[in-house]
């Protein structure tokens, strides 16, 4: 009876590490390919989350100046990009391996116009 609680206990851990790397590996890319255009994005104000069917949706949410909002915003579909083809890549690398890929990206950009910051948000 142990042996079997171990062995679930064990089976769970690797499922669920395969899910954080994939989570953590994901964020990265997408930083760094923000970082590569200059723009700053924080790893907080992003989300990837698994609905009950198995796909994934991702969000993100970006500050910009007040005229470059649509560049920042065309970052952020860049950057999401460039991770679900880090993911594919991978994925084809390791057996095994269930890539990450987004079905929804929603990406939201908050622009310092006035005293109430206005949002623009895309799918």
């Amino acid at each position: 009876m142990n042996l079997r609680k171990i062995f679930v206990l064990l089976t769970i851990m690797v499922v669920g590490s395969q899910f954080l790397f994939a989570n953590y590996a994901f964020y990265r890319k997408v930083s760094n390919t923000c970082k590569y255009y200059r723009v700053t994005v924080d790893e907080k104000k992003m989300a990837l989350t698994k609905k009950p069917d198995g796909s994934y949706s991702f969000s993100l949410e970006m500050e910009s100046a007040r005229n470059n909002f649509e560049m920042v915003m065309l970052v952020g579909f860049i950057s999401v990009g460039q991770a679900m083809s880090h993911q594919e890549a991978f994925a084809k690398k390791k057996s095994g391996y269930v890539p990450v890929i987004p079905g929804n990206t929603e990406v939201t950009v908050i622009i310092p116009v006035s005293r109430q910051n206005t949002i623009i948000s895309a799918k």
